[in-house]
């Protein structure tokens, strides 16, 4: 008789150090079906499951070279570009600050390496939204974000491409793909290093990125650490070692984040793979652009089509007597939580405007849920309207 037969009588609580034993109500919904309650380390997640999975289906979805890396890191994107800055820099950084996320990742966190004898940083002239200066392609990291959460523009694919082909011999590219990743429809592997949150696009909670290397990529990481000591917690090549050897993390991750960005590639995969998200993105974007071109007081904060952003859209209030901090207050008075916090003006952008997400999971079947948005906008516009007159 086998010992399972015997303990018949066994504990259902977990009893692992973490992650550990959640409360008794989350035990009762779906989430124990994601992996919340299993050890990052069990080969049964990591090396031959979720993370070979989601690996597998990434790499999939964006067609990466076998020889890239992909790494899932510890927090959101901004830690995931801090360790980009502190791992792969070696005396020259360069590239593109035309809003809040890339000027984050170009001044916030850039400046920190002291040691970095060039930081060159391109920014719009005033009056622009887009730097019209290129970077220095030869720097030794070019980072560039193709799609700006905060303004809602874009650099074209053929901008892209262009820095791919004029990049020096010991240049690596960096992009942030925070806004974009499994929406847009990139350049094919026109990139040494890709970062992006999972929380955008792939609808997964906050708190995990994904960091890709490519072999040039990783070769850097071991240059850099003669350069200037790096904190263990931004310090790559623990985190490619993990994942080369045994497709695991070096600090416990949320695999149930992981676990939600499976799915999504999974569904994304099934259902066309990039090129239809990119395509349903555009959908998206392209409903409210017609519809706001159908109104007296909105018009795309983006005037060249080329940098506009189709999967975060930024809308401008052109009329003076609407202020688009009402129409966010009005949709947070109806009390549906999926307005409250989601149709607003971005605190960095100085322009009266309306940032809507146009992200492939917001209706996967195509613009009834916009058009529902719209209607709703429309009624608090012309109550606002007929309040001023009144």
């Amino acid at each position: 008789m086998s010992i399972k037969t015997k303990l018949t009588d066994l504990p259902t609580s977990t009893f692992a150090c973490g992650p550990s034993q959640g409360h008794p109500v989350l035990r009762e919904t779906p989430l124990c079906n994601t992996y919340f309650e299993r050890s990052h380390r069990a080969k049964d997640i990591s090396t031959d499951g979720l993370y070979k999975q989601a690996t597998h289906n990434l790499k999939k979805l964006l067609a990466l070279p076998e020889d890239y890396t992909v790494i899932f890191f510890m927090g959101g994107a901004t830690p995931a570009l801090d360790a980009v800055a502190w791992s792969l820099t070696k005396n020259s950084i360069s590239g593109l600050s035309f809003g809040a996320f890339s000027k984050l990742w170009c001044k916030k966190l850039a400046a920190c390496l002291e040691d970095t004898v060039i930081k060159d940083f391109k920014e719009p002239a005033e009056g622009e939204l887009f730097p019209s200066q290129k970077p220095d392609y030869n720097a030794s990291l070019v980072v560039l974000t193709p799609n700006e959460t905060s303004t809602g523009v874009q650099i074209p694919n053929e901008y892209l491409e262009e820095a791919w082909k004029l990049k020096g011999e010991d240049t690596l590219i960096a992009w942030d793909c925070t806004s974009c990743a499994g929406g847009r429809n990139l350049p094919k592997n026109k990139f040494d290093v890709m970062v992006f949150s999972m929380q955008k696009c792939f609808g997964v909670g906050g708190g995990s990125s994904v960091i890709i290397l490519s072999p040039k990529a990783v070769s850097r990481i071991e240059e850099a650490k003669k350069l200037r000591r790096i904190p263990y917690s931004l310090d790559l090549s623990y985190a490619v070692e993990k994942a080369v050897s045994k497709i695991q993390t070096v600090n416990t991750p949320s695999t149930t984040n992981i676990w939600m960005f499976n799915e999504a590639c999974k569904w994304m995969n099934d259902n066309g793979g990039i090129e239809e998200m990119d395509a349903l993105c555009r959908k998206h974007a392209n409903y409210l652009l017609a519809w706001a071109a159908g109104t007296d007081w909105l018009k795309p904060l983006v005037k060249n089509e080329a940098n506009r952003s189709y999967t975060t859209l930024t809308l401008e209030v052109t009329d003076p007597n609407i202020d688009a901090a009402d129409i966010s207050k009005a949709l947070k008075e109806t009390g549906a939580p999926n307005l409250q916090d989601g149709i607003k003006k971005y605190s960095a952008v100085k322009q009266n405007s309306l940032r809507i997400a146009c992200f492939p999971f917001v209706d996967i079947n195509g613009t009834s849920q916009y058009e529902k948005l719209t209607r709703a906008v429309d009624a608090i516009v012309a109550d606002l309207r007929a309040q001023q007159e009144a």
